[in-house]
């Protein structure tokens, strides 16, 4: 069945039949996309590129093999790949930028706003065995203080922009984390209760030193959807 979509994709591409690729692409799953433009030529690349929506080719660079996201990152403009970046999270952006050359990853990370830079710079630091590897920055942080209904309010603003949703981390006013609270139970807790009353404040982190194979034990053990990694 892939052999077939894959001649059908390359014929789609070489014909510039962009409502033929669109068909296909529809019905696939972005790894299976990625495995078949790895036989592209550059030229391909660049055609298939122009006839898919920014949103589909985040996602097929993050499923890519590692030879093809540098070559696909070679191959276009960089402004291109930013602004592909910005669908994606930011510890996947930091895995890829981790694959190219110095000189390459700094022209990009120029290229992008300052608060992103700073995080992706700090993934970029540790050790892709370690905690602070694999570990993402995006994640939903409330005070303990505030309501149910404020908070339900705050995910569903946060949330689509968010990777760790399953898992909230609860804060004191001094922005030191202090709990975390299970979604469901968010859900299913009276408005007019304080999340600090049904958070767990019970606390299991990492370093982000530590080896993931550690952290993977402890998610295992304590049956847990995230872990914090603190300094």
């Amino acid at each position: 069945m892939l052999e077939e979509r894959q001649e059908e994709l390359i014929n789609s591409v070489l014909e510039d039949d962009k409502e033929k690729i669109h068909e296909i692409t529809d019905n696939m799953y972005p790894i299976d996309i990625a495995i078949i433009i790895e036989e592209f030529d550059d030229e391909s690349l660049m055609k298939f590129n122009e006839h898919i929506d920014n949103e589909l080719m985040a996602e097929i660079i993050e499923q890519a093999s590692e030879e093809l996201q540098v070559r696909i990152i070679k191959l276009f403009e960089f402004k291109s790949i930013v602004h592909l970046f910005s669908y994606m999270s930011n510890d996947d952006i930091a895995d890829i930028l981790g694959n190219l050359p110095i000189k390459m990853r700094k022209d990009l990370l120029k290229l992008m706003k300052t608060g992103d830079t700073r995080q992706l710079q700090e993934l970029l630091g540790y050790d892709e065995d370690s905690a602070g590897g694999i570990m993402t920055t995006e994640y939903i942080a409330l005070r303990g203080d505030l309501l149910i209904g404020e908070s339900l309010k705050k995910i569903k603003e946060i949330g689509p922009k968010t990777e760790v949703i399953e898992t909230i981390f609860v804060l004191n006013n001094n922005k030191e984390l202090i709990g975390t609270a299970d979604l469901r139970d968010i859900l299913v807790a009276p408005e007019d209760e304080k999340l600090l009353n049904i958070m767990n404040d019970n606390i299991i982190s990492v370093h982000p030193e530590e080896d993931q194979e550690k952290v993977s034990l402890l998610v295992s053990k304590y049956d847990l959807k995230a872990i914090p990694v603190i300094n």
